[in-house]
């Protein structure tokens, strides 16, 4: 059953892309375009019934925001690049994959209210005014760390692959050590193999300390928690310096009318909506990874598939978001 589903996971995925390049997804974007020009004047209705103080407006507020964050997150979104590239060409598990997409989405609200009420407050920006922040600021940096990000995939995949290059030789030499003939060189007697043994267990990186019986460095579990954390911290930071405009468009117009919580819970009831997207993004990108994998184990292992997928989704990404900042572009 696993197996079917990250098969159909896989051909989706290829689907999808096959559909993007050919420019065949036009239309959906052009009616995610108009879906959220509707529900901008809904959103201008809730408002003004919240305002008037109508039962059941507050929820319909919230439907409304979560409706134009989903329209928001299924236009072309390069965070939304970001997170399939990511989930593709890493090892990070579907469980994290999906936890950083909503992470993501919900840190965009939270930039956009970090930007309204600190605009506002501290130096009483206008509406115009904070939007050209975030355009003219926040957008071309939001670029900048996103092309990081896939050059640094890019210099780990190559990293990988050169390790992988070098280890072949030594690997083949260990062979063919191991396969001497008695009493040659690589025969190794059972009492040096013990001295060994010994030495290597007692003076281990990470056991106990023979003192004080504490561990004064961490383990490798310990090390690769760090590192995806590390990791999943800056591809979340990486699209959520680009806040949406819509949150924006939300926050103004509600701290104006002096809804501010209203406006708030509002915003992350957005970034939910786009997280609806994004976590399907991700959980797809990593089951077909999977799938991927899965296929190549059939037809014989291509060595060097995985740390290859992160360098070329490295590059893809680090191209895409290069290519926009250098057009003057903008990721959503």
């Amino acid at each position: 059953m696993r197996r079917t589903l990250l098969t159909l996971a896989l051909l989706l995925a290829a689907g999808l892309a096959a559909l993007w390049a050919a420019g065949a997804l036009d239309a959906v974007t052009h009616w995610a375009a108009e879906g959220q020009r509707r529900f901008q004047n809904s959103l201008a209705r809730a408002l003004r019934a919240l305002h008037g103080g109508e039962p059941g407006a507050l929820a319909t507020l919230w439907g409304v925001a979560f409706a134009y964050g989903f329209l928001h997150s299924v236009g072309p979104g390069h965070g939304k690049f970001l997170l399939g590239a990511y989930g593709a060409g890493t090892q990070v598990p579907l469980g994290r994959m999906m936890g950083i997409g909503l992470a993501a989405s919900l840190a965009q609200a939270a930039t956009a209210i970090a930007l309204v009420y600190g605009g506002v407050a501290l130096f009483a920006l206008s509406r115009a005014q904070i939007e050209a922040v975030s355009d003219a600021w926040m957008a071309p940096l939001s670029l900048i760390a996103i092309a990081a990000l896939g050059l640094w995939l890019v210099w780990r995949g190559a990293r990988a692959l050169l390790r992988m290059q070098q280890g072949a030789p030594a690997l083949a030499l260990a062979g063919a050590g191991a396969a001497g003939p008695p009493g040659g060189h690589g025969e190794v007697s059972a009492q040096e193999h013990g001295h060994h043994h010994h030495h290597h267990h007692h003076h281990a990186d990470d056991a106990p300390c023979a003192d004080c019986g504490h561990r004064h460095l961490p383990d490798a579990g310990q090390v690769a928690r760090i590192g995806s954390l590390r990791e999943a911290a800056l591809v979340i930071g990486a699209i959520a310096l680009r806040p949406c405009t819509g949150a924006l468009f939300l926050l103004i117009l509600t701290w104006r009318m002096g809804l501010e919580w209203q406006g708030i819970t509002a915003a992350l009831a957005m970034g939910l909506g786009t997280a609806s997207v994004t976590v399907a993004v991700g959980a797809l990108s990593v089951m077909a990874r999977d799938g991927a994998l899965v296929w190549s184990g059939r037809i014989g292992r291509i060595a060097g598939l995985v740390p290859l997928a992160e360098l070329l989704a490295g590059a893809l990404v680090a191209t895409v978001a290069l290519m926009l900042l250098a057009s003057g572009g903008t990721p959503g």
